[in-house]
């Protein structure tokens, strides 16, 4: 099943529907304050008016930026962990396992809350700020939004990964690579991996979902001035405009992944028969 551009605008119809009846149904409901009135093509946070454009396009820049930064920040200490831990004995796998499981259970807050007292620790210590621990206007931040955002998708990731690559090095071709000679850093670098990162984008629809969610902690947490900052504290045009901003390229790229999934799964089938 190859993308089909007619069946994602007929999904894209439905999603952008249910986001103009959520954008106007308080005014429904509440009716229009004429008191508080202003330009629909502006949005006010802490009593202060933005202009809706241009402005809404570098927030959105902004979020995108530590969300994709975070998801390849995570993704590659995922497999770099995952290859390492491969390495060790058995028991040491379980210890790392158990280790990660309980990062896991911990509140985003917390990881925030860690990070921040561990940069002003630093700070105190050695007199090197190496990150700003909240965000002032005009001077973003990257590097804790990034790396907090970045937490639990590597153990998810990493989670995920370490099931995958049991299960590879138990598949045919890793026995005959193995009789061929060729060193188990190779086969687990040139072929186990390759296929690991193909099984990995099939959980792509569950981390990115994640993702966005926490990204509302973390611009909370850390005062960022991003896209869901908006999102969260606006109505009417400005809540339509953000929420159509992140729907419409997340479900196209939902839309491709999932094609390319299907399809990876049709090939395996046949070649399976």
């Amino acid at each position: 099943m190859n993308f089909s551009l007619r069946s994602y605008l007929k999904r894209l119809r439905s999603t952008i529907l249910g986001i103009l009846i959520i954008g106007i149904l308080p005014a429904l409901l509440f009716g229009t304050n004429t008191q508080l009135e202003q330009n629909v093509w502006e949005y006010s946070i802490k009593n202060l008016k933005y202009p809706l454009f241009p402005d809404v396009f570098e927030k959105y820049q902004y979020s995108m930026t530590i969300f994709f930064a975070a998801l390849l920040t995570g993704l590659a200490a995922a497999l770099i962990l995952t290859f390492f831990t491969t390495l060790l004995p058995r028991f040491l796998q379980r210890i790392v396992y158990g280790l990660l499981t309980f990062l896991e259970s911990l509140p985003d807050l917390f990881i925030v809350v860690v990070l921040q007292f561990t940069v002003i620790y630093i700070y105190q210590s050695t007199g090197v700020l190496i990150a700003n621990i909240s965000n002032v206007y005009n001077n973003p931040i990257y590097l804790l939004p990034i790396l907090t955002l970045a937490v639990l998708p590597t153990i998810q990731l990493f989670k995920i990964a370490l099931l995958l690559m049991k299960d590879e090095q138990h598949k045919p071709y890793v026995t005959v690579a193995r009789a061929m000679g060729l060193s188990r850093f190779y086969i687990t670098i040139v072929h186990v991996f390759r296929n690991i990162i193909t099984s990995l984008v099939q959980y792509y629809k569950t981390i990115f979902v994640f993702m966005l969610s926490n990204l509302f902690i973390v611009e909370y947490v850390f005062n960022l001035n991003g896209i869901m900052n908006v999102l969260l504290n606006t109505k009417g045009v400005a809540f339509m405009v953000t929420a159509l901003m992140i729907a419409i390229p997340f479900s196209l790229l939902f839309e491709i992944a999932e094609s390319n999934t299907i399809k990876v799964n049709k090939q395996e089938g046949e070649e399976a028969a």
